[in-house]
């Protein structure tokens, strides 16, 4: 049983134990009104205020818990190289990650035919972000094809530490798909051909702007 599991049974059993006691007090109140006991009533009054003011104060501290946490995100580096496909590992939560790897579910390979790897990272802070190199252009995905064409969805799972000092891994599935990669390229491709063809067209105006000059000089002379 992981850390996010027994996270929830956690909360999950007092968030019971809070509405078993706001139920009986409910119950209590309505006896006190119903006898006119309204010391009673005054009291369970209290109760039930004490209990939802207990509850968005824990409500609160559990988000502050979650948001401090270090989170993951796998994605393709569309920036750094023109050359070679880089996956790159973003800690996009907030807190630091310690001992970071991944182990595939269904393999991402490299050029090598050797499953994509970040080694094992000591330490990935809030925002930071670490990249691999999966392949070259030309070598892109040669080993999807045992997954078939249509299957282009890799998956795996993240492990790491919440402390440096803790001997207790965390776990994260995540996803990582050919397309998207493919549609960029396939948009870059479309981009370069149009600013590609923008500039031939440039250059045929002001090959005409040039003919119309030369036309206009020669005209000129002419009535000199």
């Amino acid at each position: 049983m992981n850390y996010y599991t027994i996270k929830r049974i956690k909360r999950y059993v007092v968030v019971t134990l809070l509405l078993i006691a706001l139920f009986s007090t409910i119950f209590i109140l309505i006896k006190a009104y119903s006898i006119k006991e309204w010391n009673t009533l005054t009291a369970s009054l209290a109760v039930i205020v004490a209990i939802s003011t207990l509850y968005i104060s824990m409500k609160n501290t559990w988000q502050k818990e979650d948001e401090q946490e270090p989170d993951f995100l796998i994605n393709w580096d569309f920036k750094s190289n023109n050359v070679s496909n880089y996956l790159t590992i973003q800690n996009i939560g907030g807190g630091n990650a310690y001992d970071i790897s991944i182990e595939w579910i269904k393999t991402l390979k490299n050029s090598d035919n050797e499953p994509v790897s970040f080694g094992i990272i000591p330490t990935l802070a809030k925002g930071q972000i670490k990249k691999t190199m999966v392949s070259t252009i030309p070598d892109t995905w040669s080993n999807a094809k045992e997954y078939g064409t249509d299957n282009e969805n890799f998956t795996g799972k993240i492990f790491y530490k919440l402390r440096k000092n803790s001997k207790r891994y965390q776990q994260m599935e995540f996803s990582i798909s050919l397309g998207h990669k493919r549609y960029r390229n396939n948009f870059e491709d479309i981009e370069q051909e149009f600013y590609a063809q923008g500039k031939k067209i440039v250059k045929q105006l002001e090959l005409i702007n040039k003919h119309l000059d030369d036309m206009l000089e020669i005209k000129k002379g002419s009535k000199e």
